[in-house]
């Protein structure tokens, strides 16, 4: 099964909080998988962002992220596959969610108090429209916008990380600066979305996710 076996949904709520809800249930399956496994760093959920091992496991996620979005790049410039593209960019979502959720986010704590919210469909089209890159189209071709994009997703995901101090080789013990971490996490947030909605709109975002999902959840039940 891919995602071309899937329908399209029938969208009823708040597309980001359904993409937390919907990833909270692959969650509850993977999580005993990688336990089993043994590749499973802490039991917690969310984690102790202020543990060594609540880090690691936050650290092994924005991974996950970062090699599907190393997938992603390497079907569009390499294959000139857009729809595998996109599926690996939604991978990426994925994985970004589960790192949110680990780290006790919610999809509100992503848009700041008193952020304008008239005009738009749900809390995703908001977050779609929370960067603008004065300028970006002006660079040149779709493929520099793309690179952009990839390289400020990693300098601000790397960032992320980089407030989480309690490395495996350090003997001293730093508590995280939760809003520090926040902001960071907000803005590799927006530019993600913003990159997603260049590529695909708000609407093919949660299209492709929907997809995506209904496809991991059947690897689920037969055990891929």
């Amino acid at each position: 099964m891919n995602i071309t076996d899937i329908e399209n949904p029938v969208v009823e709520g708040d597309r980001l909080e359904l993409i937390f809800q919907k990833q909270r249930e692959l969650i509850l399956k993977y999580h005993d998988i990688e336990k089993k496994n043994g590749l499973l760093q802490t039991e917690e959920m969310p984690v102790n962002l202020n543990d060594r091992k609540g880090q690691a496991r936050i650290k092994d996620f924005a991974w996950r992220v970062m090699e599907e979005v190393g997938e992603a790049m390497d079907a569009i410039l390499i294959d000139k596959d857009y729809t595998h593209y996109c599926e690996e960019l939604i991978d990426a979502l994925h994985f970004l969610t589960e790192l949110t959720i680990n780290a006790g986010f919610t999809p509100d704590d992503l848009i700041p108090e008193n952020t304008p919210t008239e005009g738009f469909k749900d809390k995703l089209d908001v977050i779609c429209h929370m960067v603008s890159i004065d300028g970006m189209e002006e660079e040149g071709s779709i493929s520099s916008v793309r690179n952009l994009l990839c390289t400020e997703l990693v300098r601000n995901l790397g960032m992320t990380c980089n407030c989480l101090k309690n490395k495996p080789w350090k003997q001293s013990m730093m508590l995280t600066d939760e809003t520090q971490f926040l902001s960071h996490l907000r803005l590799t947030w927006w530019l993600y979305m913003y990159w997603l909605a260049y590529e695909m709109g708000c609407d093919g975002i949660y299209t492709v996710y929907f997809k995506k999902n209904e496809v991991n959840k059947f690897r689920q039940r037969s055990n891929y």
